[in-house]
């Protein structure tokens, strides 16, 4: 009957510690329920407590993406990293204003690889076009602020 007893103990013990488990690991998966959706700029304050995004110049004329998204009503520093060839980074309003030959909105030095330029915009919700001015016709993109 003693071992019986012991036994149960046991049991429980175990479907105890289980439950424990179970608590801890929903309470700590860090699942914020947005998967499978476009990476957002990092928002982690730099010194200047700002937010940050990269794009990349490819070998040729490309550049990583043509479509960046960062937040909207928020300082973001956008960086130019030009692993290949003679490039630049342009925000525009629009692509008809880049077309146009409207000021840009920001815009990084052209300059030789590999070299690191960077840009900062706070941008009102919506679209807004990038492009290098070198390659002006084959490096563009769709900035999306949100």
């Amino acid at each position: 009957m003693s071992v019986l007893i012991v036994l149960r103990s046991r049991v429980s013990l175990a479907f105890l510690a289980l439950g424990l488990a179970l608590i801890l690991a929903v309470a700590c998966n860090g699942d914020d329920g947005g998967g499978g959706e476009t990476p957002v700029a990092d928002e982690e304050p730099e010194a200047v407590g700002g937010a940050t995004a990269e794009i990349q110049m490819l070998p040729g004329t490309t550049f990583d993406t043509d479509e960046l998204i960062i937040g909207a009503g928020v300082d973001v520093k956008i960086t130019a990293d030009n692993t290949n060839g003679f490039h630049s980074f342009a925000v525009y309003n629009s692509e008809d204003d880049a077309v146009g030959g409207e000021e840009s909105i920001a815009e990084t030095e052209t300059c030789s690889a590999p070299c690191v330029d960077s840009v900062s915009v706070n941008l009102a919700a919506g679209e807004y076009f990038f492009r290098c001015e070198v390659h002006p016709t084959t490096m563009t993109g769709t900035l999306i602020v949100q």
